[in-house]
């Protein structure tokens, strides 16, 4: 698509290809700013006086309009716990479309209150408003946190060889999500209401939340790379993770674990469960040697975790095997992230 190209963009993401074209005209040449702006990165970091370094996030969320404030508060917590820091300070925009009841808006409050407490985040300020630009409820988070230098975990010091792992398994966010929003649905196509009820469980058990594994996985010398899983599914994370640590990747496909609920709801719905939002599932590029220790620590924690594959060569690209050993098999590009079809 060139630059010039009046045609509409999809819902969803700017493609990879053209942000990562946009991103160029940025100017970000402040000696401070540690990682700017680029494709596959979901943070800024910013080096302070000492040894500290602020890292900041800003995410909406835009699908979930059930569970909407503690959605915000993990999704921007995911972000920074990828690269070893820890969430601290919180700012939300809070935007409402015209109809909604005062009771409404005091309700996310409380739930973004609340899941503050339970991740230790201040929530400091924001903006809340009523508006006809939306017509459901949105809220943009911007988080800040801090970590060390010497903590700090940076996706380019990804090297070939290291292995690559992914926890809990694919669209566990995708799966809540789907059953809390079109739960009706579900019913209709044949799902009982108490798979419904364990897929709407999903968003706690096994939980959109990566801050347990990435704290793990950050405190093993051999991890070199976190990425969590997010719109666009385990599909399109994967290529974000090859881009932002300048390799080429290679997965197999058999080895990705899919659970038994999200299977379900996927084959009622006709939907791939790799192009399907994943928050929830951390991607860990991890050495060899620090590999068999790494699982085991995740394992003793209650995590489940899998090795899908492992970095090539520099370059770019995900590269999927059927089996290690096996043929060459099409790996998925979705334009859009598989939920944005039901909506």
């Amino acid at each position: 698509m060139s630059l010039d190209d009046s045609r509409p963009l999809p819902a969803g993401k700017l493609p990879n290809e053209l942000l990562d074209r946009f991103l160029k005209v940025l100017d970000c040449s402040d000696p401070s700013v540690l990682v700017g702006p680029r494709v596959g990165e979901d943070v800024a970091v910013v080096s302070l006086a000492g040894e500290d370094t602020l890292v900041l996030k800003s995410d909406p969320i835009t699908f979930a309009t059930d569970a909407i404030g503690y959605y915000a508060m993990v999704v921007n917590a995911n972000d920074l716990a990828t690269c070893g820091a820890r969430p601290r300070w919180m700012l939300a925009t809070l935007l409402f479309p015209p109809g909604t009841t005062p009771s409404r808006v005091r309700q996310v409050m409380v739930e973004l209150q609340q899941a503050a407490y339970q991740f230790g985040v201040s929530l400091c300020g924001g903006h809340t408003e009523i508006t006809d630009a939306v017509t459901r409820p949105v809220v943009v988070g911007q988080l800040a946190g801090t970590v060390s230098r010497s903590r700090f975990i940076d996706k380019r010091k990804m090297r070939a060889g290291d292995q690559i792992l992914l926890t809990k398994g694919a669209a566990v966010e995708g799966t809540a999500l789907i059953a809390r929003e079109f739960a009706q649905k579900l019913l209709e196509l044949g799902m009982r209401q108490d798979e419904v009820d364990q897929c709407r469980g999903f968003l706690t058990d096994p939980g959109i939340s990566i801050l347990r594994e990435a704290r793990i996985a950050a405190g093993c010398k051999e991890v070199r790379a976190l990425h969590d899983v997010t719109e666009g599914g385990l599909a399109t994370a994967l290529r974000e993770l090859g881009a932002a640590g300048g390799h080429r990747l290679r997965v197999y496909p058999d080895r990705i674990p899919v659970l038994g609920p999200t299977a379900r709801i996927c084959k009622l719905l006709e939907l791939n469960p790799l192009g399907l939002i994943g928050s929830g599932s951390l991607l860990i590029a991890c050495g060899s040697e620090g590999c068999r220790g790494l699982c085991d620590a995740l394992s003793e924690a209650g995590i489940p975790v899998a090795r899908i594959g492992e970095v090539l060569e520099e370059g770019s690209g995900v590269e999927a095997l059927e089996r290690e050993g096996g043929r060459p098999v099409p790996w998925p590009a979705f334009q859009t992230d598989e939920i944005t079809r039901l909506y």
